[in-house]
């Protein structure tokens, strides 16, 4: 690399450089990573999580398939998942397989009406269960 070039840092490293000062040192000059270190770096990619999730996350693909992309039920269901979901491990674990599956999910529901209804259903139970307990909070 020449001496007076510019070498651009990408918006995660800077959130990562956030918790751990010494990151953009260990991964342009391969040092070693402490312990330390990579649980600062976990913390964070947790909050560059959070942050992408803050900046308006409206995927819900199975939901826009069923009702519509500003349908209420639509938009119950992000608040579900923004509420409650990003907070656990396992719920955003959930949220990674979702994303994963359901754009497939949907193309088989436009070729299987019974897989479409049994989806119709499900979600439409969610929905319920969802709207149940935000009247008891």
């Amino acid at each position: 690399m020449k001496k007076n070039s510019i070498q651009w840092v990408s918006a995660s490293d800077i959130g990562r450089a956030e918790y751990c000062p010494h990151y953009l040192e260990h991964k342009y000059k391969g040092s070693e990573v402490s312990a330390s270190a990579k649980s600062a770096r976990i913390m964070g990619e947790v909050a560059h999580d959070e942050l992408n999730r803050v900046a308006n996350d409206s995927r819900c693909y199975v939901a826009t398939y069923l009702y519509g992309i500003d349908d209420p039920r639509t938009q119950q269901l992000r608040e579900f998942r923004d509420t409650y979901l990003y907070r656990a491990f396992l719920g955003r674990c959930f949220i990674r397989t979702y994303y994963f599956c359901s754009p497939l999910l949907v193309v088989l529901c436009k070729k299987i009406p019974w897989l479409a209804n049994i989806i119709e259903r499900a979600v439409g139970a969610l929905v319920k269960s969802i709207a149940r307990e935000s009247r008891h909070d």
